[in-house]
């Protein structure tokens, strides 16, 4: 795995949270295939994650014919990526019976989260690779 920046990018903090992702699930990683951008309403630099058949690159930067993309406002992508998720088939999609799942669900449904592309790169991305926050606080952090 490796991480390539700029200086106005986030690609060192999303870099932490799939290396901890891989970490817990490799298999899963090494079966994952596909271009992910992240592109921020702020002025910060898009992020892309690219799932090669024996890497991930994580890196400041578009991407021409990403897979997926989610955009949105840096705060709301956060708050999406590390909320608990359903199980079975729809592994992946925000839990509408906890408070954090609505409120995630309702960006989406607002538009200040959007999703477009590979819904199910998307839900691996989301329920294996990006540790939930409260598996983290719980590991010590």
């Amino acid at each position: 795995m490796r991480v390539l920046m700029v200086e106005d990018g986030v690609a060192p903090s999303i870099f932490g949270l799939i290396e901890r992702g891989i970490a817990r699930e490799p298999e899963l990683a090494a079966r994952m295939r596909g271009r992910v951008v992240f592109r921020f309403a702020e002025d910060f630099s898009p992020l892309r994650i690219h799932f090669k058949p024996r890497s991930v690159v994580v890196e400041d930067g578009d991407s021409r014919k990403p897979d997926l993309v989610i955009s949105g406002r840096l705060p709301d992508i956060v708050h999406f990526a590390t909320v608990p998720t359903l199980k079975g088939r729809l592994h992946g999609v925000p839990d509408p019976r906890q408070p954090r799942g609505r409120r995630a669900l309702s960006r989406i449904a607002s538009g200040r989260v959007r999703i477009e592309g590979d819904r199910v790169l998307g839900r691996r991305l989301r329920s294996r690779l990006l540790p939930r926050l409260d598996d983290a606080l719980a590991d010590g952090g």
